[in-house]
C-alpha cells in the first residue's frame, strides 16, 4: 500500500499541472501550480523527511519552482525552490510561514515595491533552519541566493470575519488562561503578531528557545501570538493528545521523535488503544493536520519537539 501511494504521488508530481479547485481564497490562487492532494478534513498527511528529498529532486528534474503539497482553498502547504533572486512581491490577504529546507540567500521585506523590487526595506540572511513569518500586505522577496534556498512555505487567508471565534489562540490584551494545563498556565506570546513587519526567527534563536524549555520543564512556548493563528514550539517527553474543533496544525518536526497517532477514539480524554492511524516522527519530518481531529504523540522517543504552525478554519459561517 505504501508503495503505490507513493508512486501515485510521484505519478501526479510528474503529470499533473492543475488549478486550484476551491473558489474564494487569495492563498489557493496560482494558475499552474502542480498539486499534489486537496486538503483532507477527516485524515492527517505525514510527509517524511525523505519524502520531501524526493520531491527536491523531481521538482530540480522538472524545472519546478513552486510545489504545492496541500491545496486547501485559503490555506497550502508548499515548497518553494529557486536558484536565482526572484521579483518582490506582496499578498494583500495571505499570512506566509517559511521554514528553510535547503540552501540560502537573503530575505527582504518591508519598504515599498517599486518595478519588483523593494525599496527601503530590512533584510536578514536565510539558512537552513531559520523561519520568517510574513503578514499579509508586506512586500518580500528573496536575492543573493547561495546555488538555492528551497523553503517550506505555509500560507493562509487572514480574513476573519470580526465576529468569528478565536480557536487557535488568544487575542492581544487577553487574560492569561489558569495556571495547570500542560505545562502552558499562564503561558505569554513571546510577539504579538505584527501587521507591518515580518518576524525572523533564526536557528539559532529557535535552539535557545528548546534549551530553555529543557531548563524550565515548558511544553509549549508562543514565539507569535495571532489570535487566529499562531507559531509555537512544542516541545514533550510524554505520550500526549488533544484535538482543536476549528484550528489545522502543520508540525516539523525539531527534535527528537517517536509515534505521531492521528484520528483516534477518545474515552474520557484518553486516547482508545488500537484507533485511529500512526506515523513515525523524526526530524525534518513534516504533518499537516485537519481541524477537529484528535492528534498527538503516542510515543517518545525521550523528547519530541516541534514547530507548530496553527490557523483558524473558520473563514465563513
Amino acid at each position: 500500500m505504501r508503495r503505490a501511494a507513493s508512486a501515485c504521488l510521484v505519478l501526479l508530481l510528474a503529470s499533473a499541472v492543475v488549478t486550484v479547485a476551491r473558489a474564494g481564497g487569495q492563498a489557493g490562487r496560482g494558475r499552474g501550480t502542480t498539486i499534489l492532494e486537496q486538503a483532507p478534513t477527516d485524515r492527517a498527511i505525514p510527509i517524511p523527511k525523505e519524502k520531501l528529498a524526493q520531491y527536491l529532486k523531481d521538482m530540480d528534474a522538472k524545472r519546478l519552482q513552486t510545489l504545492r503539497m496541500i491545496e486547501g482553498g485559503k490555506f497550502n502547504v508548499n515548497i518553494r525552490r529557486i536558484t536565482n533572486a526572484e521579483t518582490a512581491l506582496v499578498h494583500p490577504n495571505t499570512i506566509d510561514l517559511w521554514v528553510v529546507l535547503d540552501g540560502g540567500g537573503t530575505l527582504t521585506t518591508g519598504g515599498k515595491l517599486n518595478n519588483g523590487k523593494i525599496v527601503g526595506g530590512e533584510s536578514n540572511p536565510l539558512k537552513v533552519g531559520d523561519v520568517a513569518f510574513i503578514p499579509n500586505g508586506v512586500p518580500h522577496g528573496v536575492s543573493g541566493v547561495n546555488g538555492n534556498i528551497t523553503w517550506l512555505n505555509v500560507r493562509w487567508d487572514s480574513d476573519w470575519p470580526a465576529d468569528a471565534q478565536l480557536g487557535a489562540g488568544r487575542g492581544r490584551g487577553a487574560a492569561p488562561p489558569a495556571a495547570g494545563r500542560s505545562g502552558r498556565g499562564g503561558m505569554q506570546p513571546i510577539e504579538y503578531a505584527p501587521t507591518d513587519r515580518a518576524v525572523y526567527i533564526p536557528k539559532e534563536k529557535l535552539d535557545a528557545y528548546r534549551q530553555d524549555m529543557e531548563a524550565k520543564n515548558i511544553s509549549t512556548v508562543r514565539m507569535i501570538e495571532g489570535g487566529h493563528f499562531n507559531v509555537n514550539i512544542r516541545r514533550v517527553k510524554a505520550p500526549s493528545s488533544e484535538v482543536h474543533p476549528i484550528t489545522i496544525d502543520t508540525w516539523v518536526v525539531l527534535e527528537g521523535g517517536g509515534t505521531v497517532s492521528t484520528g483516534f477514539k477518545t474515552e474520557g480524554g484518553k486516547p482508545v488503544a488500537n484507533t485511529g492511524v500512526s506515523a513515525p516522527a523524526k526530524v525534518g519530518d513534516v504533518f499537516f493536520v485537519p481541524a477537529n481531529l484528535s492528534h498527538g504523540f503516542s510515543a517518545v522517543n525521550d523528547v519530541a519537539a516541534w514547530l507548530n504552525i496553527r490557523w483558524d478554519a473558520n473563514w465563513t459561517k
